[in-house]
């Protein structure tokens, strides 16, 4: 067994090339080969978004922790104000309010495996630590694509307020890993947690799975 500091350590360096070759091979050419727009990108984000409120919801409910309540009601209430920036864009864009709902199609496999969770290891690493780290990736990855498209309002929006708190989750879901992981079956679960969801990012971010999560606009 590791002590904590090396085991969240390696858990990090680990599947950190794992989250840039999928937004370098699966996120990104979807922009370009498959007549994806920027407002579409933004629905996905918003979809991802409110998956995020809702696991954070289901596991304040039944978690007996104090400091991981208040820490879940903090990430809800980031992604609830990063859903209506983004929702305003949209607006922005021409996407009128009303002609998409982020929950229709249903809710990803990751969704399902998210709430699944039931210790704080798991969901610390799970949920914040891996889940900020690939969402602060993809940001990255669409605030060069909005620049380099000339939307520079929405690449503001992302590299100012998105992306700061993404890291902030990460941080934080470091912070508390290193405090649980402390002994092999902790190690353990927060490992499978991981890879696991590693597993169904990479299902995630591929041209179908996207063109699913994003399903027909109305009108």
């Amino acid at each position: 067994m590791s002590h904590a500091d090396v085991f969240v350590s390696e858990l990090e360096s680990k599947n950190h090339d794992a989250y840039k070759r999928l937004v370098v091979s699966g996120y990104l050419p979807v922009l370009a080969g498959d007549n994806v727009t920027i407002p579409d990108l933004l629905r996905f984000e918003s979809k991802q978004i409110v998956e995020a409120i809702e696991v954070a919801a289901l596991w304040i409910a039944d978690t007996e922790s104090l400091d991981m309540k208040l820490l879940l009601a903090l990430q809800a209430g980031r992604h609830a104000k990063h859903f209506r920036a983004l929702e305003e864009r949209l607006s922005e864009l021409g996407l009128a309010p009303g002609s998409y709902d982020p929950r229709q199609g249903g809710y990803s496999k990751l969704f399902a495996f998210w709430r699944s969770l039931q210790t704080g290891e798991e969901r610390y690493a799970a949920g914040l630590l891996a889940g900020g780290s690939m969402t602060t990736e993809r940001l990255q990855a669409l605030a060069t694509v909005c620049a380099d498209l000339g939307d520079s309002t929405t690449a503001t929006i992302c590299r100012d307020l998105l992306l700061p708190d993404e890291q902030a989750r990460v941080d934080l879901g470091r912070e508390k890993l290193l405090l649980l992981a402390t002994a092999e079956d902790s190690q353990s679960r927060a490992r499978r947690s991981v890879f696991r969801t590693v597993e169904l990012f990479t299902e995630l971010h591929d041209t179908t799975s996207i063109r699913r999560a994003l399903g027909r606009r109305k009108g």
